[in-house]
């Protein structure tokens, strides 16, 4: 058996400052750690890979940077006792104080919108109850409360209206596509004509998905008839089946019911 630990934690937002000119980048949180080393080192060399540039690729960005802020930014002093000096000018050294009280402002920002991370996590808390466009009649919000992994199959425990828990079956590739773990909210779907029904009082040993509930409408067609349930739990639920089926169980309005679903019939989605 396969079990999380779920863990709360809270939302983080996060953002990288970058400034373009037109449609190219200028500068980034990189480019001005190139330059900042090069103030400090007086080195390109070194401050190429201490940023994290070959020598090359350093040359290239500033040449770069230089053309499109139209001014140089590196001076160099070739010869002397101690060897050749890369100096910042002082346009350079006005991109990099600029830059950086652009990136204080920047990141007071993100932080008041982190300041707010608790109502975006309250906002996706409420997904759950968000109604989905789909062929399926029956669409209800669910938090995974178990994994038990199988040969082929995941079943995963869902507990539905904070009262109701159900188990659906799905493949190992759609687990791991949906990154489903404990704790994770998802929708569970389950087709109108996917529901068998059963009398309360019959005994078929089955009680895995058993949903015992009363017939609130019954809308008989000319084969088959839908009927709409509400059980014990409160929760909604459509069902359609022959018209057989009604017959042989008696079934009406206020008719008390017994509901199966087959795991392997319920589709699990989760928000994109």
């Amino acid at each position: 058996m396969t079990t999380y630990r779920e863990v709360s934690l809270p939302l983080a937002l996060d953002a990288e400052l970058t400034l373009r000119h037109g449609d190219t980048l200028l500068a980034n949180r990189k480019r001005i750690e190139l330059l900042r080393q090069i103030g400090l080192t007086e080195n390109l060399t070194k401050a190429a890979k201490i940023a994290g540039y070959s020598y090359k690729g350093a040359w290239d960005t500033i040449d770069q940077m230089t053309q499109l802020t139209g001014d140089r930014l590196l001076e160099r002093h070739a010869g002397g006792k101690g060897g050749g000096r890369t100096q910042l000018t002082e346009r350079g050294k006005q991109l990099l104080k600029n830059f950086d009280l652009i990136s204080a402002e920047h990141a007071r920002f993100v932080h008041r919108l982190n300041r707010l991370a608790n109502d975006l996590e309250a906002d996706y808390a409420r997904l759950t109850d968000i109604a989905m466009k789909t062929s399926a009649r029956n669409q209800f919000g669910a938090v995974i409360v178990s994994m038990l992994q199988g040969p082929v199959n995941d079943d995963i425990g869902l507990l539905v209206n904070d009262k109701l828990r159900l188990i659906a079956s799905i493949t190992h590739e759609s687990c791991r596509e949906l990154q489903l773990n404990i704790g994770a909210k998802v929708f569970a779907l389950i087709k109108a004509s996917a529901v068998e029904l059963s009398s309360p009082t019959a005994a078929t040993g089955r009680d895995l998905n058993r949903l015992r509930g009363q017939i609130d409408t019954l809308t008989r067609g000319e084969r088959r008839a839908e009927l709409c349930i509400t059980t014990d739990e409160g929760l909604p639920l459509v069902v359609t089946v022959d018209n057989s089926v009604i017959d042989s169980l008696q079934l009406a309005t206020l008719s008390r019911v017994d509901c199966y679903i087959d795991p392997s019939d319920m589709i699990l989605a989760v928000a994109a």
